[in-house]
């Protein structure tokens, strides 16, 4: 039984080439792809040739195959229900900037009037910068250079392949699995339905969305009256930015164990033990700190070993609903983003417009 399970664990990684690089005009010529099982072992690999719905190639796009080969291919049609089988057989999906090739084989469905394949899946390339914290995004060649990696360049299944094994690789590197991975690094899968179509999170959270998430859950388990002296009731803490921002689940699951004694938290100017680790104090800290003992001490800086003796073993915590609460987060503030920019722009257009008829009027005999 439990070999059956792995054995049905397998993973598809999947590239689309174009011959003009549109997602828009039916253009996609290839659909390559590997399967592999749980430990990554690659159980099938494809390159699936197909006459394109547009005869236009664009010169500038480089293709494995000759023009002749691919116009007399049989069309996307034809090997539908072949790949609509792979997506619907594979419990992992994975591709590198995938979203082009999201796009691409959803423009192909519409275009011959199919029903869309709906599939989750992973951006090895996002997976990739997150883990190792790149400024950018890599090139699938330049990773596969840097990590020794042979391949075919411009054949979809190569890419596939070496997409898979970009992915084993940072597995191995981290020395975790898929699962803990993604929870690690807050990585969240993308998906392509007929009602939601939205990329693969990054996992890198930014200093206001940890904020966010440190104020909501905040809110949410805060006491506003203490029932009982005792435990940490005569405490409130406050934390240096490391200990807030290197590991937000468990700065909240600090939060809850604070409170669950009957302590609070809150800033340096409010607070009476500062728990920070000498080589963190920072100068605005320093600062801070002699302003707030300026006549006598009122807040002792205490070392996070000595504060984690104090709190005792922390609380578990499912965390697993940030995923929605991040992403309903960051579509609101795109949306107040592009109010505002909407609004600037009428301002703009008023004071044009107020301009003008000053100039009229004083142009005017």
């Amino acid at each position: 039984m439990v070999a059956d399970f792995l054995l049905s664990m397998r993973i598809l990684s999947f590239d689309i080439e174009s011959t003009t690089g549109s997602h828009n005009d039916g253009s996609m010529c290839t659909f390559g792809y590997c399967l592999a099982d749980y430990n990554f072992n690659i159980t099938e690999q494809k390159d699936i040739v197909m006459r394109p719905h547009t005869k236009r190639i664009e010169s500038k796009i480089k293709l494995h195959y000759e023009k002749a080969y691919i116009k007399n291919s049989p069309q996307f049609p034809v090997f539908y229900n072949e790949i609509k089988e792979l997506f619907k057989n594979s419990y992992c999906i994975i591709g590198f900037s995938i979203m082009n090739d999201v796009e691409f084989l959803n423009n192909a469905c519409e275009i011959y009037m199919l029903d869309k394949i709906e599939y989750e899946f992973l951006d090895v390339q996002l997976i990739y910068k997150t883990v190792y914290k790149k400024p950018t995004l890599s090139a699938l060649s330049s990773i596969a250079e840097e990590l020794g990696i042979e391949y075919q360049a411009h054949r979809s299944d190569e890419d596939a392949r070496v997409t898979l094994l970009v992915l084993k690789h940072i597995l191995n590197d981290t020395k975790l699995s898929l699962s803990e991975l993604l929870k690690k690094y807050h990585i969240t899968h993308g998906v392509n339905s007929n009602t939601e179509i939205s990329p693969c999170q990054n996992g890198v959270f930014t200093h206001k969305e940890i904020n966010y998430l440190i104020l909501e859950f905040v809110k949410a388990n805060y006491k506003h009256k203490r029932y009982y002296r005792g435990g940490l009731s005569s405490k409130t803490f406050a934390f240096s930015d490391n200990l807030k921002y290197d590991d937000v689940d468990r700065f909240r699951q600090i939060i809850k164990r604070i409170y669950d004694l009957n302590g609070r938290i809150g800033s340096i100017e409010s607070a009476n033990v500062l728990v920070c680790d000498k080589e963190n104090i920072t100068e605005k800290m320093s600062r801070q700190l002699a302003e707030r003992n300026k006549n006598k001490e009122r807040i002792k800086v205490i070392s996070t070993a000595e504060f984690f003796e104090m709190l005792g073993e922390l609380p578990i915590i499912d965390f697993s609903g940030d995923i929605a609460l991040l992403r309903a987060h960051r579509n609101e503030v795109k949306r107040l983003r592009k109010l505002r920019k909407q609004e600037e722009l009428k301002i703009m257009v008023n004071a044009k417009k107020q301009f003008n008829n000053k100039k009229i009027k004083k142009d005017s005999p």
